[in-house]
């Protein structure tokens, strides 16, 4: 029988650069001392390796199939080595990954592109976020065997001119760019941004309720974050994901002089000649020597907010 029986589960989906990336490398540092107060955190790269059943099922699973029993093996099993020596006293779950709406590449991406078997291949930013949500509720439901889960589902939002121009910055940093989605005012009248409206979003997710605890949290990311101070967006975050812990954690982690991750800004944009020699340099590289250039794009040519 399973010892893990949470009584909630926090959803943060991003949106795309929104501070994801610095909310999820401070929790994930602080991964030990969530346990402390009961609280289980998964972060991107936790979720896709040691839950790669369920992130299958949440990116290509059909509504014709019941969830796999490797599915519900696997997930219960990591969730349970992640919980520690007291699974019993985990009463939280959070799951921190931008990609639970949909990924940048699939939808902004150029079609063709494949069709899979659930026949989500159409383009269109989050165009496929409730079906995805629903899955990946669906198999958190059946993996720990409980129905009764208060489900929390938070995503940050900014100003649509920025979180377009954003998205294409990310774009070129990844290597991702064609020579026509190169320029972003090509990128801006051809990409599908039309389903990321935080309402919109809202809307079609509420249908996801049913009989389900279901609620929703859209923060602000300009007005909750202080380009100045990091850590401000992180204590915003945690006042609205865990409410209870919000404070004690805050002293804690300001007390952990340690920390280098809470006044580190990551993931960063580029500036203008950052963006112009990403464009010029792509045709240069291989997809594995681009990394590495990434890395000297972020380092030399980081945006400065």
């Amino acid at each position: 029988m399973i010892q893990l029986k949470p009584s909630r589960i926090v959803l943060h989906c991003g949106l795309h650069k929104t501070g994801s990336t610095y909310i999820q490398r401070n929790l994930q540092t602080n991964r030990e001392l969530l346990l402390e107060h009961g609280v289980l955190y998964l972060g991107p790269k936790t979720f896709k390796k040691r839950c790669s059943e369920l992130w299958r099922h949440l990116q290509w699973g059909r509504w014709d199939r019941k969830t796999s029993t490797s599915l519900t093996s696997q997930t219960r099993t990591t969730l349970l080595e992640l919980a520690g020596d007291h699974p019993e006293s985990i009463h939280t779950i959070v799951l921190s990954f931008e990609a639970i709406f949909g990924t940048l590449r699939s939808g902004l991406a150029e079609p063709p592109r494949r069709k899979p078997r659930n026949k989500e291949h159409r383009t269109g930013l989050y165009r496929y976020a409730k079906s995805r949500t629903k899955r990946l509720m669906i198999g958190l439901e059946d993996s720990l065997e409980e129905r009764s889960i208060a489900w929390t589902i938070l995503f940050a939002s900014r100003s649509h001119e920025a979180f377009i121009r954003s998205c294409h910055t990310q774009l070129l940093k990844e290597g991702r760019h064609t020579p026509e989605t190169s320029h972003f005012d090509t990128f801006r009248r051809t990409a599908d941004f039309s389903y990321t409206d935080p309402n919109h979003l809202g809307q079609t997710l509420s249908k996801l309720s049913g009989k389900r605890d279901l609620s929703f949290v859209s923060i602000n990311y300009e007005q909750a974050s202080d380009p100045h101070e990091p850590r401000t967006f992180l204590w915003n975050v945690l006042k609205l994901a865990l409410p209870e812990q919000a404070d004690r954690l805050r002293q804690q982690l300001e007390a952990n002089t340690d920390n280098v991750n809470l006044n580190k800004t990551t993931n960063p944009g580029l500036n203008e000649r950052g963006v112009e020699l990403a464009i010029q340099a792509r045709p240069l590289f291989s997809r594995s020597e681009w990394k590495l250039f990434r890395k000297f794009l972020e380092k030399n040519f980081a945006k400065v907010r």
